[in-house]
């Protein structure tokens, strides 16, 4: 017969049971776990407050990884590594500054030239396109515009938006060189900090933690590469899509989509966009031509490039690249889809080594090396 609910003592003392747990919480356990909570919420407090600086530090820290094989290209030819670091920022601080003089006196020239000819520009092709001029004939759209321009403050307006832009350029310009001043101490002080931390590390973990290192390094820089690889490729097609319309400004102008080609899926748009309204200037048929070539390789670097050079340098599948890149974007923008393919192959590093370590093996990829050596062990031994 089961036991009643009187029965849970056992004698007449009412003590209880043997197989009765008694649970004691002590008061040092509930103030470390409110200590602990405190110290989380006031360390993503700060993270919160300090997102900025430290987005700014992680494009830093992925920016000297990815520079780090010219580092190691001058280092190899016997030169110090410090001033093997200050050759390389001063050549990628010497091509950033070049760019900027070849695009910005073009654009600042090309913007007030298109502002004063544009209802002529319009006349033109009201004159050579029967449609857009009977348009023209029953709504006197030149002529307002001409008047817009001249009487009613238009181009104030339309200086107004170009001075937002410069400020937005100035800003912009600003950041860029936080991280470039950032980027050059981590290249510096890089080999430091990883020894540093190494020495922290138990003994027997230290080879996975150095596999570990190097493996994100490599993802870093493979994406990196291939990033430049693929806005190289793009700069190029634009170009010859431009010099055999006779389409003006050939070269800023692909250079211009080179660079807005490292910024994933929004990049090659924007840079359609300012070519086709610069073919425009050449006629619609131009414009056509231009706009049809560059939405034709840009489907080929959606659909097929950009997986087949990701696949190879940063080691991941076309679904992880394409659901990374959408959980990036969702995230962060623009910033978010730069920096989630290098993040998702440092997640599979991270997941790989995680998995060796429970099942007690070694990593089938250090088993297996590939030919050629990764040049971040070497690199961070220094």
């Amino acid at each position: 017969m089961p036991d009643s609910p009187a029965d849970t003592t056992s004698g007449a003392q009412g003590r209880p049971r043997p197989d009765a747990a008694e649970i004691v919480i002590a008061p040092r356990t509930v103030v470390t776990f409110v200590a602990i909570l405190a110290g989380a919420a006031l360390l993503i407090a700060m993270a919160y407050g300090l997102r900025q600086i430290l987005a700014q530090l992680l494009a830093a820290i992925i920016l000297a990884m990815a520079l780090e094989p010219l580092v190691q290209v001058f280092v190899r030819r016997g030169m110090a590594r410090g001033r093997a670091v200050s050759v390389t920022f001063a050549l990628g601080s010497l091509a950033g500054l070049g760019c900027a003089l070849m695009l910005l006196p073009p654009i600042i020239r090309e913007v007030g030239s298109f502002s004063r000819h544009l209802p002529d520009l319009l006349q033109k092709l009201a004159s050579e396109y029967q449609q857009l001029g009977r348009l023209d004939q029953h709504f006197n759209v030149i002529e307002k515009i001409r008047n817009w321009l001249t009487e009613e403050g238009g181009a104030a307006s339309i200086g107004q938006p170009a001075l937002q832009f410069v400020q937005g350029m100035f800003s912009t310009g600003a950041a860029v060189a936080a991280v470039s001043f950032f980027s050059l101490f981590v290249a510096l002080d890089g080999p430091q900090w990883f020894d540093g931390f190494l020495k922290l590390v138990p003994d027997p973990s230290r080879a996975r933690w150095q596999r570990i290192g190097s493996g994100v390094s490599k993802a870093v820089s493979g994406y990196v590469s291939g990033n430049v690889l693929i806005s190289v490729i793009a700069a190029t097609v634009t170009t010859i899509v431009l010099l055999a319309t006779g389409v003006p400004y050939a070269v800023p102008i692909g250079l211009v989509v080179g660079v807005l080609d490292l910024l994933p899926m929004a990049g090659a748009l924007l840079g359609a966009i300012i070519a086709g309204a610069v073919a425009l200037t050449k006629g619609i048929p131009t414009m056509v031509i231009v706009v049809v070539v560059m939405a034709l390789y840009q489907e080929f670097e959606n659909r097929t490039l950009t997986q087949v050079v990701y696949h190879r340098t940063v080691k991941l599948s076309s679904l992880a690249i394409a659901v990374s890149l959408a959980i990036g974007a969702e995230i962060g923008g623009v910033v978010g889809a730069l920096l989630a393919i290098p993040i998702a192959g440092a997640i599979k590093v991270v997941g790989r080594e995680l998995l060796a370590w429970r099942r007690g093996e070694v990593p089938v990829e250090v088993v297996t090396p590939p030919k050629r050596r990764s040049w971040l062990p070497r690199a961070w031994k220094r």
